[in-house]
């Protein structure tokens, strides 16, 4: 009978442990999806689901929007904006920085 017990306990904390594993996986991935690059500057050029940047240092920054960036319709060329740039070179959000009146 103290076998059978020893047993199941070993079985459910291995279970555990591999739920929590699993779970901090995932929300490692989340978390990493929600990061992005934040660059700041004119919008210069959009062609299609292409956009470019041109940065207060003169560098410009492409990047793709998709169904998944946020506010896309909200900026047009020659706008001040914020884009934040997942590592996969798509818009996670645009924002325009002309105040609203």
């Amino acid at each position: 009978m103290k076998r059978w017990i020893g047993l199941v306990a070993v079985v459910v904390l291995s279970l555990s442990t591999g739920v929590v594993v699993r779970a901090g996986e995932q929300e490692d991935k989340s978390s990493h999806e929600i990061q992005g690059k934040r660059v700041t500057g004119q919008l210069i050029h959009i062609e299609g689901w292409h956009y470019t940047i041109k940065d207060s240092t003169g560098e410009e920054v492409s990047f793709g929007v998709t169904s998944v960036t946020k506010d896309p319709d909200q900026v047009k060329e020659g706008d001040q904006i914020i884009a934040m740039i997942g590592d996969d070179r798509i818009a996670l959000s645009l924002k325009n920085m002309k105040k609203k009146k």
